[in-house]
């Protein structure tokens, strides 16, 4: 080998080595650390400018990572702020909902306890066979009683649709044969047709029978009876309305109210299901919340089902809402529909009233005195009633659930602790009609549960019932 290629290839080995360290460096920025700076003493030009172009890259990449890292720590800081604005967004929220829950809850027993008054004495004296009231006074007072139930309709739908709206309302669901459900949802707007005198149409086939659907039935029940007085409400004089059903596949049924009223405009249909929107009724004789549609809507919806309605000015409209078929059978069983008392068989024994306010005491004497020959002993609170269950050891004990110290859950569940009062059957009114109040209280023990203002004809029937599978021997 000659001179010039011994030098030449000692050169390309130089430049091999140098190459080989130049990578050894570069393979510290594997792990993305790109802060150093390559060096080499080569005096070839290519591999010089390699170089300098090789710490050029470096030096832009360190200051990237360094961007990076920045915009990391930044996006950090953010989503920490964030997340502390979303947990603080969230506990206001919920505070807001728990505050509105309370006040609803308070509102609502401000206002059933004057009404517990007003519409159970209106009953009494509507019903009452001992003092007849006079055509004009029994006017009165259906006066009275109608503009109490209109209040409680609607302290019960704003309750419903505050339930609604956060997630709460519990839902009975169960196969339901439809036409008992309407039967029973007729019975409710009888009075109605009187009153408005409106011609109705039963449209429900009786043959074939329908398939049952999966919804809650006291639920659905109040659906079609917010539709059905719609229906006469907004109707014509001498205009008619019908219910009628259609069954879609075996999939879904669909319940169907008409009416020959003055129909909605087009312009403010898109109105119509919304919170407390009369629709410019307002300024009519017409009582109205402006809360059933929107009520009966979400509850439909709750119960896998969907609502609509066909509206034409000046000739009337016709709502619908479809709900599934259920799988199983409808149950036998449905719920007790009519509102009699039944006077033949007077329930005889004593009877421990609770309660705390004069007014709802007096009344409770009154429906006692004029439906059953019962004894009322009265206690005012809670403690007292323990002691009068000791001792006198009555049949049938009514609590109010809110009273003064311990409530009445608290002192049912005591009760049913004790040998000497366990046996006797407890009852509940209460202007706290939540659901979580009405669980509590059947797992103190308590049977029957009324909310405030109390349903006489539901209350004596309960109360009938009790004392009929009661022992004359049982009683003290």
């Amino acid at each position: 080998m000659s001179a010039g290629g011994s030098e030449q290839s000692n050169n390309l080995h130089m430049l091999k080595s140098e190459i080989a360290r130049i990578a050894d460096q570069l393979c510290y920025s594997i792990d993305g650390d790109f802060n150093f700076q390559i060096k080499t003493d080569f005096g070839d030009e290519s591999l010089q400018k390699l170089v300098l172009l090789v710490n050029f890259v470096l030096v832009n990449a360190t200051r990237s990572v360094g961007q990076l890292e920045e915009t990391n720590r930044d996006l950090d800081y953010l989503a920490q702020r964030r997340t502390s604005e979303l947990a603080h967004a969230k506990n206001l929220a919920e505070g807001a909902s728990k505050a509105k829950s309370d006040f609803l809850s308070q509102m609502s027993h401000e206002l059933r306890t004057p009404l517990n008054s007003v519409i159970g004495f209106a009953q009494l004296l509507l019903d009452s066979e001992k003092d007849v009231l006079v055509p004009r006074q029994r006017k009165q007072v259906g006066h009275i009683l109608n503009g109490g139930r209109h209040l409680l309709d609607l302290i019960n739908e704003v309750l419903d649709l505050t339930k609604i709206e956060s997630g709460n309302l519990v839902l009975n669901m169960e196969p339901v044969d439809p036409r008992l459900l309407i039967l029973d949802s007729l019975q409710m707007i009888d009075p109605l047709i009187e009153k408005f005198g409106i011609v109705f149409e039963n449209r429900v086939p009786a043959e074939p029978r329908m398939p049952s659907v999966f919804c809650d039935y006291m639920r659905t029940k109040q659906c079609l009876i917010n539709l059905l007085n719609n229906a006469f409400k907004y109707n014509r004089p001498g205009g008619s309305a019908w219910i009628a059903t259609r069954v879609f596949e075996g999939e879904r049924v669909r319940f169907i109210i008409g009416d020959t009223g003055e129909g909605i405009p087009e312009s403010r249909q898109h109105e119509l299901f919304r919170t407390f929107s009369r629709l410019g009724r307002e300024q009519t004789d017409v009582e109205g919340t402006g809360v059933g549609l929107a009520l009966t809507r979400l509850m439909v919806q709750a119960m896998g089902g969907v609502i609509d309605f066909d509206s034409r000015e000046g000739e009337g409209s016709s709502f619908w809402f479809d709900l599934p078929v259920s799988v199983e059978a409808a149950a036998d069983d449905e719920p007790e529909v009519s509102s009699e008392i039944d006077l033949t068989d007077r329930p005889a024994g004593t009877m421990l009233y609770v309660e705390d306010s004069p007014s709802n005491v007096s009344l409770m004497r009154d429906i006692l005195e004029e439906y059953t020959d019962l004894t009322m002993l009265t206690a005012p609170s809670a403690e007292a009633a323990i002691e009068y269950a000791i001792v006198y050891k009555p049949d049938v004990i009514v609590m109010d659930v809110n009273l003064p110290g311990m409530s009445g859950i608290d002192a049912a569940r005591y009760m049913k602790s004790l040998s000497e009062t366990r046996a006797i059957s407890l009852f509940a009114v209460s202007t706290d009609v939540r659901e979580e109040t009405r669980q509590r209280a059947g797992e103190a023990g308590i049977e029957h549960f009324f909310a405030k203002p109390i349903d006489v004809a539901n209350f004596i029937r309960a109360l009938t019932a009790v004392y009929a599978t009661k022992q004359p021997e049982e009683r003290q």
